[in-house]
């Protein structure tokens, strides 16, 4: 719709090729995990030609971006942001202003409705992961926090940022995404000093 109306679109679509549920189905299955997200993303291209749904004109893979995501969790850690536990780093989310913006809801009302997940280390109830150190059998990358892997919420600030650049006009996605993901998103770029998207769209089921 947008290049019918005429605008010059650059479309970015990133492909999220490690995480927890690849890790558990690798494991469960007795698979490679790359096996399966390579599986995956064939069977998805397949099913997207074939509904004539024009392909993104970047379609990033998060292990590509591994070594930048490293960078900015470092950055975070150093402007205070972040903090180092015993099973990763997690993102302060206290220290943004209007954390919850997305979401619809005060600070306050999120953390009283946050699920209890990872360690009691962390600071908030709302504090998600950036890094999650290594456990016996999964990927691992290195870090200044020793090996480990990203946590989901970081992939496409820094994808996005560096193939759109900062304040780029539409991030999109389901509405099950607007909190927690793309609020966490918006979050760790705006604690890095930088402009996220403009303009956030989400569609329904």
């Amino acid at each position: 719709y947008l290049a019918w109306s005429g605008f010059e679109v650059t479309y970015v679509s990133n492909i999220t090729d490690i995480d927890d549920k690849i890790i558990e189905r690798a494991q469960r299955e007795g698979r490679d995990w790359r096996e399966i997200t390579e599986r995956c993303e064939a069977v998805w291209y397949r099913a997207m030609d074939a509904l004539g749904v024009v392909r993104p004109d970047h379609d990033p893979h998060a292990t590509a971006y591994v070594g930048r995501m490293v960078d900015l969790i470092a950055r975070l850690v150093d402007a205070g942001a972040a903090y180092e536990t015993s099973d990763g780093v997690y993102f302060h989310s206290e220290r943004v202003d209007d954390y919850g913006l997305l979401a619809r809801q005060p600070l306050d009302s999120l953390k009283a409705g946050a699920r209890v997940e990872g360690v009691d280390e962390k600071r908030s109830p709302v504090d998600f992961a950036l890094w999650k150190k290594a456990k016996p059998g999964e990927p691992t990358w290195d870090s200044p926090w020793g090996p480990g892997r990203p946590g989901w919420h970081t992939e496409c600030v820094v994808m996005s940022l560096d193939l759109l650049g900062e304040g780029f006009d539409l991030h999109g996605g389901g509405q099950d995404l607007a909190f927690p993901h793309h609020e966490n998103e918006r979050a760790q770029a705006l604690a890095d000093g930088k402009v996220f998207a403009r303009t956030w769209v989400h569609n329904g089921f």
